[in-house]
């Protein structure tokens, strides 16, 4: 029996997605700095980290290519923490919008 081996060759990152996901957590951040009362904040960021996990989630697996996707799916999660702790910290820093 022969395997065709495919090449080394670089999976797609679909950027398209993985910028589309980032957006949406940045909008999720801001309507949370804006919306949510200060006692309540931290319970609200972890709401929108989780609702940008599963748009995530629902993007690459839209792609229906299974080459990548733990990889473009890790990126994507952690630039989705990552852009909703930026928002979060910015706010912060500039007295809450």
């Amino acid at each position: 029996m022969s395997e065709s081996v495919e090449a080394s060759e670089p999976h797609p990152w679909h950027i398209g997605r993985l910028i589309t996901a980032w957006a949406v957590a940045a909008v999720f951040g801001v309507m949370v700095l804006v919306f949510s009362p200060e006692e309540s904040r931290f319970a609200w960021l972890v709401f929108a980290i989780g609702l940008g996990s599963l748009v995530t989630f629902a993007l690459q697996l839209g792609t229906a290519q299974k080459h990548g996707f733990i990889t473009r799916l890790a990126f994507s999660i952690a630039g989705c923490v990552l852009i909703t702790a930026g928002v979060d910290g910015i706010g912060t820093l500039i007295g809450r919008i």
